[in-house]
């Protein structure tokens, strides 16, 4: 099978996490057949648009949505020519495509998360050009749902806010479980021997922003130290540029308040360190996709706490973690006191997520895509 792929980013210049991940995985999982990338650099056909559709400055958020439509639309207008069987839109690269295609998804629905980041920000003008930007997509991105003769998210949240916000068929969206990869080197075994130290390492790998929950993460941290003064939160990630300010100032808040380390972005080895030896990891999402950083921690049979957008299934993700109430402190204080006191509770979600590795590794994925592309074609 030929399959044309639209991507709307550059795929040589960004770090190796989060979408090139997410596009390295799908397009590993479709190696049995003729792929074609198309993108603004880094594919096998160029699109422009991306660069010349940015504006002077301002702020980057509306320039970034005139940069997605302007190589969605170049997209639109090669893809014909390569005749391809099967065309995998990544993001919004579908929106102007006329044949059939399969839409891939990353996102929560913007309609729903100008609702679920209501409330979540200092009410300032800055700020609020964000929330006008996600009701303005959200306005507009029903499209790209009503085009697509099938859609791939791997979250079963994010499957559920597309079909309850746009009306989508439920048969139309398709749950992928995204692949969980074996890291183990013995983590079990160092993290249990390390069981009778004084600190105890709570571990965040995200980005400083809202959606990620890092206000949430700092107060289940304050309530935290009250009774477990010896735990300590490690957040391995950048700041969010467009929030930086905010997070500095939820950060000098909790300061004496909340033992929280900022360890910033990692590369993967010393990262994994991390996770080898923490005790539990914490992703108190406000919004999200299943993340790549969720799966590593998985992959070292590390414990989380955190909520239903985790993206599994609620009874999966309390088999390998504790499932706390979305925006919820006291309950994810309670989770991590859980962690961090209860080593039979600890060990058996630890237990779990090894039940996990070996459930939804590689090969399962790869089947899973190829299945949704024979789907297609055989429709």
């Amino acid at each position: 099978m030929k399959i044309a792929i639209g991507v709307p980013d550059n795929l040589d210049t960004l770090t190796p996490n989060g979408f090139p991940t997410v596009f390295r995985q799908v397009y590993n999982a479709l190696e049995g057949h003729e792929r074609i990338v198309y993108a603004p650099s880094g594919g096998d056909v160029r699109l422009e648009g991306g660069s010349e559709a940015m504006g002077d400055g301002g702020d980057g958020l509306m320039d970034r949505y005139r940069s997605t439509i302007a190589v969605s639309k170049d997209f639109a207008g090669k893809v014909g020519d390569a005749r391809p069987d099967a065309i995998l839109a990544f993001n919004s690269m579908g929106l102007f495509l006329k044949q059939r295609h399969i839409y891939h998804t990353s996102s929560v629905p913007y309609r729903k998360v100008r609702e679920l980041v209501d409330g979540e920000y200092p009410q300032t003008p800055h700020f609020q050009k964000l929330l006008d930007y996600y009701a303005f997509v959200g306005e507009r991105e029903g499209e790209n749902f009503e085009k697509a003769e099938m859609i791939i998210t791997h979250s079963v949240k994010i499957r559920q806010h597309i079909i309850e916000e746009h009306g989508v068929e439920p048969g139309k969206v398709t749950y992928l479980r995204r692949p969980i990869p074996d890291l183990r080197d013995d983590a079990g075994t160092k993290r249990a021997e390390s069981g009778g130290r004084r600190m105890r390492i709570v571990l965040m790998p995200a980005e400083l922003r809202v959606m990620k929950g890092t206000g949430y993460a700092i107060e289940a941290m304050k309530i935290l130290k009250k009774s477990m003064p010896e735990a300590v939160l490690v957040i391995c990630g950048r700041m969010n540029n467009y929030e930086q300010d905010y997070m500095r100032s939820l950060l000098d808040e909790a300061r004496g308040k909340a033992n929280i380390i900022v360890a910033g972005f990692l590369p993967k080895e010393r990262l994994y360190g991390y996770m080898r030896m923490a005790d539990c990891a914490f992703m108190p999402f406000c919004f999200d996709e299943c993340p790549i950083a969720l799966c590593e921690c998985l992959g070292h049979a590390l414990p989380v706490v955190t909520n239903e957008y985790a993206g599994f299934e609620r009874g999966e993700i309390d088999s390998f973690g504790y499932c706390a109430r979305c925006k919820d402190p006291e309950d994810y204080a309670e989770g991590l006191v859980r962690m961090l006191t209860d080593e039979g509770f600890r060990r058996r979600k630890a237990d779990g997520a090894v039940e996990a590795i070996k459930r939804y590794g590689a090969d399962d994925y790869r089947r899973a895509v190829n299945d949704v592309f024979g789907e297609f074609a055989g429709a």
